[in-house]
């Protein structure tokens, strides 16, 4: 039941993030007291250094597979998950941006017990362009707080991915991310004992609304 209603409140969140910031969007031209044009090929989104963005994600977190020390894999055997994420970066030129993101996730195991995860990563990010459309392709490296019933374990982070953005004006632009987590969970000792060294693998697929100024 409790997995149910998590996967219901997060496709309401979705629902109320995207409803709230189109409305926002819509808003914002006439607090400035004018149309804020939609992007065209002459009046294509250009960054400088300095130029800022936000994003808001939210998705869902697939469970792959975990990659033995021994070189054998396992089933995740979690549940699909959810996940959220709040982005900023800064552009250095028109192509190239650095960023940190804050986000979390979860999943469920067969037996019902939840696994939260907090990744909290730096990002690289190169934008390509192609009228009214952005394609960044990026990196992200950092630390990952997990959470399994009563334990907490800190492991590094790598995150590559991908996103495809329509430019809705020079503002807003709204698109889907997916993004590969690759988590070494690196044990040594003997509780946990060393050979329950792993490699998790994960898929994250979200819709994102990004904010420039």
């Amino acid at each position: 039941m409790l997995n149910s209603m998590l996967r219901r409140i997060t496709a309401a969140a979705v629902v109320y993030l995207f409803a709230g910031t189109m409305h926002l969007a819509a808003q914002q031209p006439l607090q400035q007291g004018g149309p804020v044009s939609p992007a065209t090929p002459d009046a294509f989104p250009e960054y400088a250094l300095g130029d800022q963005m936000l994003s808001i994600n939210l998705g869902l977190m697939i469970p792959l597979f975990y990659h033995l020390r021994d070189g054998g894999t396992t089933s995740a055997n979690m549940s699909l998950g959810g996940l959220g994420s709040l982005e900023w970066g800064s552009f250095l030129n028109n192509n190239v941006s650095l960023g940190i993101e804050l986000g979390g996730s979860f999943a469920f195991d067969v037996n019902g017990n939840a696994l939260f995860k907090v990744p909290i990563t730096g990002k690289i990010s190169y934008f390509f362009r192609s009228y009214p459309f952005e394609f960044p392709v990026f990196l992200g490296a950092g630390l990952n707080i997990s959470r399994y019933k009563d334990y907490t374990k800190f492991d590094p982070i790598i995150k590559p991915g991908a996103s495809f953005y329509w430019s809705y004006n020079p503002e807003w632009s709204f698109g889907v991310n997916t993004v590969y987590w690759w988590i070494p969970q690196i044990y040594r000792g003997s509780e946990p004992p060393s050979d329950h060294t792993a490699f998790g693998n994960f898929l994250e697929v979200s819709l994102s609304a990004l904010y420039h100024f």
